[in-house]
């Protein structure tokens, strides 16, 4: 509870139970929220309208931004979900052994995502053959989802955005899921 109130993620309010605690509950990753998902539909919106209708330097930021903040959740999400798929794999497979455990804790595959996607975002940002190598391969992905004109372009300024996935990390662990465990001293 901070000065301002209760947390709109907590798990009980004097409205009764949090929608995101049903959510948690369930194993979703802080990426299924709306801050997050907010930004995907930002990202859409601005590469889909508002880059052909205005394509300036603040409809090419955009994108940037909404990428820096929602990508390190969302590969959070799918470390947590390899990491559950494993770990039932390893419970099925060695059941005498004791209780499964997951590969990865919600902090590390928070810092994971944090981690993968600055080490991707940064070069692609710099380097025109790196943009232009990721661009080749994110084809490979698109095509069949009917994605055909994908453009990666390296700009150095687009890395302005990098702070917010720092803000990511930061939205991550303010929702319980990715803090770090303390050592023990």
């Amino acid at each position: 509870m901070s000065a301002r109130g209760p947390s709109p993620f907590a798990a009980e309010s004097a409205r009764g139970p949090s929608p995101f605690a049903a959510l948690s509950a369930r194993g979703h990753s802080p990426f299924v929220a709306p801050l997050p998902l907010g930004a995907v539909a930002l990202m859409a919106v601005n590469d889909r309208w508002l880059k052909p209708a205005y394509h300036n330097a603040w409809t090419g930021k955009l994108s940037d931004v909404a990428i820096c903040f929602f990508l390190p959740l969302y590969v959070a999400a799918l470390v947590a979900l390899a990491g559950r798929a494993a770990a039932r794999l390893r419970a099925a497979a060695f059941a005498p052994m004791g209780p499964a455990r997951a590969a990865f804790s919600p902090a590390a595959a928070l810092w994971l995502g944090a981690l993968a996607t600055a080490a991707v975002f940064v070069p692609i940002k710099l380097s025109p053959a790196a943009a232009e190598h990721f661009c080749a391969a994110l084809a490979v992905v698109g095509r069949p989802l009917g994605l055909a004109r994908l453009r990666c372009v390296a700009d150095p300024t687009d890395l302005l955005a990098l702070p917010f996935v720092g803000l990511a990390l930061a939205y991550g662990r303010r929702r319980g899921e990715g803090a770090l465990p303390r050592r023990k001293t």
